[in-house]
């Protein structure tokens, strides 16, 4: 997450030119009535990287960047920006900007004048924020439609005029409220790859609101999943898809099964688990201290499960659970065939290779099976797994 900074263009601005856009929240709490909307949230996003706060809707992630740009007050708790501590300073004396989800381009004015418009705002002489913007334009590649209007535009340039408009006052953080959700799905996917350019290019913070996983993914060096006000885990994009901590998360990034049993054993490295229903799992141990008798949680990524028709199989052995086919669908590389596993639902990911030369249809009785090398443990036991050791997001 070091990355070189580059100066973007200079000009007049009240944000700080130079600085770090490290962002600290220390105990960070926001209260609307009697309901918490974020509670004391310890968070610190490193300067240069390129965080996204992931998170279904009303989990408080947009509010906690509202705070950070000063458009919300806390109720209690601290916000820092580099080393300076924000809290009670307006908008313009923080030195971050905003791009909004609705872009909020003004309609009446040409594209040059829309970019313009916040250094006008500064009392920026007309000839230095013209050029200013011109910069740019040329910058988010929009130079040649610099005199059009914004219902001229396509979304997706609508939106590169948007970040231009946000990054002419030089900030040090960029913050992004759902940037990509009023696109359609090729714009998205341009999109991603111009935002995360931009911000290799630029060497600024952006800390990027979104409710979509494979977007946190693609975009962050840091990925913050959120529940409810709080942060569940936070950490690498790899790490939160590959090394999930929690029964939530795991479902959350919809990669991953979960599976909860009784602790029967915990020697030589291995943990064996056995299940309500008489299946049985291993997993290594590693650090993990698990008492005999006690109830244990892990998650297994969908890309790693092996399938086979079951036939008259009594069982599949350890790591294997049995069911029946209730949905196959095409993804291209890959099929995700999901099964009915009493009443619980198991989700498997098969290579298109290995789909098609046994293909499975639903109604199929199969068995899904997996290495213990590809077995996660989670730091929390899934509370919903009581009556369901198979119970999965099935997104």
């Amino acid at each position: 997450m070091n990355m070189a900074t580059k100066s973007p263009t200079r000009g007049t601005s009240v944000a700080p030119e130079h600085g770090s856009g490290e962002i600290r929240l220390v105990q960070l709490t926001k209260q609307f009535g009697n309901s918490y909307a974020v509670q004391n949230i310890d968070l610190t996003i490193p300067h240069g990287s390129y965080c996204c706060l992931l998170g279904p809707s009303g989990c408080g992630k947009t509010t906690i960047l509202r705070m950070i740009a000063g458009h919300e007050t806390p109720t209690s708790g601290e916000i820092y920006i580099g080393d300076q501590m924000v809290v009670g300073k307006p908008p313009v004396e923080r030195g971050t900007a905003m791009m909004f989800q609705s872009y909020a381009l003004f309609p009446h004015l040409t594209i040059l004048d829309n970019v313009a418009f916040y250094l006008k705002m500064r009392s920026v002489g007309k000839e230095e924020r013209r050029a200013k913007a011109e910069q740019m334009l040329a910058r988010v590649q929009l130079e040649h439609l610099k005199d059009r209007m914004p219902a001229q535009l396509s979304g997706g340039q609508q939106q590169r005029v948007a970040l231009a408009r946000s990054l002419i006052t030089n900030p040090r953080v960029l913050l992004l409220d759902e940037p990509l959700s009023a696109l359609d799905e090729f714009l998205r996917l341009r999109m991603r790859g111009e935002l995360k350019s931009l911000q290799n290019e630029l060497g600024i913070t952006f800390v990027h609101v979104t409710h979509t996983q494979p977007e946190a993914i693609a975009l962050a060096d840091m990925v913050v999943v959120m529940d409810t006000g709080r942060i569940d885990q936070a950490d690498t994009a790899n790490v939160i898809f590959d090394k999930p901590k929690t029964p939530y998360v795991a479902r959350f990034m919809g990669g991953q099964n979960v599976l909860t049993g009784t602790v029967a054993s915990n020697t030589g490295g291995t943990i064996r688990l056995k299940s309500s229903d008489g299946s049985e799992f291993e997993a290594r141990a590693g650090d993990t201290a698990a008492a005999t008798g006690s109830q244990l949680s892990v998650a297994v990524r969908r890309d790693r499960i092996a399938l086979r028709r079951s036939g008259g199989d009594a069982t599949g052995g350890v790591n294997s659970v049995r069911g029946v086919v209730e949905a196959t669908e095409y993804q291209g590389s890959y099929v995700k065939v999901t099964l009915d596993v009493g009443g619980g639902t198991f989700v498997a990911n098969i290579s298109d290779g290995a789909y098609f030369a046994e293909p499975v249809t639903m109604g199929d009785p199969v068995i899904a099976s997996w290495k213990t090398e590809d077995v996660h443990i989670l730091t929390k036991v899934d509370s919903g797994a009581a009556g369901d050791p198979y119970l999965d997001a099935g997104h």
